[in-house]
């Protein structure tokens, strides 16, 4: 436990401000679902870049809420986050890379630092039909295009449950229950997956970013 604390001062002591992070964002709009994850990363602070965030796995086991461990699938490579900024009940982690996310519930809601990043997307539809056991909700996203402009879809979405699925990581076996949200529209399909412990808290999901930058595999500790 020490040294992880003494690691994670080590952190905040040398946060930076990731303004360079919102300035596509503030400049195109501050409405809509892009509006509503704004708050949450502008607050968000960042390792300097290159400063990796090294945490064995004593520490994301022992430290619960402290870490994230990020799949970026497409680029082939993991990321640890940890937590920045708070807005509401969205929470944004940033990694010592420059990549953030903002999620809430562990639905993802934005990301910045990856190709065509999602600006903002809904997340209370899906949130409420996983906890109901399944349903359909209709879903806004927004991504960043070539030119730096938001570029939104609506999709319709389906969220089915598909029964236990124990979560296997870190030599550790934790029961889970796994469900399915298909969601078609606009010219673009993408399925995410979420697994939820029985508590009801999500442990870990794969979710669609964009076709740039894929999905991204993330592992809730």
């Amino acid at each position: 436990m020490g040294a992880v604390l003494e690691m994670m001062t080590a952190i905040r002591a040398g946060l930076i401000l990731t303004t360079t992070l919102m300035m596509s964002c503030s400049a195109i709009s501050d409405s809509g679902v892009v509006g509503q994850v704004v708050g949450a990363v502008t607050g968000a602070e960042a390792p300097p870049v290159g400063q990796q965030i090294n945490a064995s796995e004593d520490d994301l086991l022992d430290n619960p809420g402290t870490f994230l461990r990020v799949n970026i699938r497409d680029l082939d490579r993991w990321t640890t986050m940890v937590k920045a900024g708070e807005n509401g009940t969205r929470t944004t982690w940033i990694g010592g890379d420059g990549i953030s996310i903002t999620e809430e519930n562990g639905v993802l809601a934005a990301t910045r630092g990856l190709p065509r990043d999602i600006m903002g997307a809904d997340t209370a539809a899906t949130w409420q039909a996983i906890r109901a056991g399944g349903g359909t909700v209709q879903k806004r996203m927004d991504f960043l295009d070539d030119q730096d402009q938001i570029l939104a879809r609506v999709l319709q979405c389906r969220i089915v449950s598909a029964g236990s699925d124990p979560v296997n990581r870190l030599q550790r076996t934790y029961p889970a229950t796994k469900f399915e949200e298909e969601c078609t529209g606009e010219g673009l399909s993408l399925t995410n997956v979420y697994w939820l412990n029985p508590s009801g808290r999500m442990i870990r999901s794969v979710q669609a970013v964009s076709p740039d930058a894929g999905f991204l595999q993330i592992d809730v500790f």
